[in-house]
């Protein structure tokens, strides 16, 4: 139970710390080392990625977020090898082409921004593939 609990409910926060940890390592390799300015505007960067998606996701903050069925999240979540690819590469791509100074915050932000909304996107595949294995729930969000 505590395993299972474990692996459903952290699988995303883990994803996203190996992805928000290696893009790091590659701006640090590819904008060179940060001064501490650097390190602030990485962490803003990340943040700020997640409150625009909070933002919008919440309608201003007014409207209360809903969970979708545990089958669904476990499977999406599973799949989030796919997401840290995609928030190493966006930190990769800022790395590659903005100076340094720019590459930390945006590289922060696009990487964040890339990991959630690819979340996102295998949490609708999960459900997709639910709905296919004959899940009528697949899609009901839980208060």
């Amino acid at each position: 139970m505590g395993v299972k609990t474990a692996v459903i409910d952290n699988s995303a926060a883990f994803g996203f710390s190996i992805m928000i940890t290696s893009s790091f390592g590659a701006l640090d390799k590819l904008a060179g080392s940060p001064s501490l300015v650097d390190i602030l505007g990485f962490a803003m960067g990340a943040a700020a990625a997640f409150t625009v998606l909070q933002a919008v996701t919440t309608k201003g903050f007014r409207r209360r977020p809903g969970a979708g069925p545990r089958e669904v999240d476990l499977l999406g979540t599973a799949l989030g090898i796919l997401s840290v690819g995609l928030g190493l590469g966006a930190a990769v791509a800022a790395g590659l082409t903005l100076p340094a100074d720019a590459a930390w915050p945006a590289g922060a932000f696009l990487a964040a921004m890339a990991f959630m909304l690819g979340q996102a996107l295998l949490i609708m595949l999960a459900a997709q593939l639910e709905r296919l294995r004959g899940d009528p729930g697949a899609d009901d969000e839980k208060e």
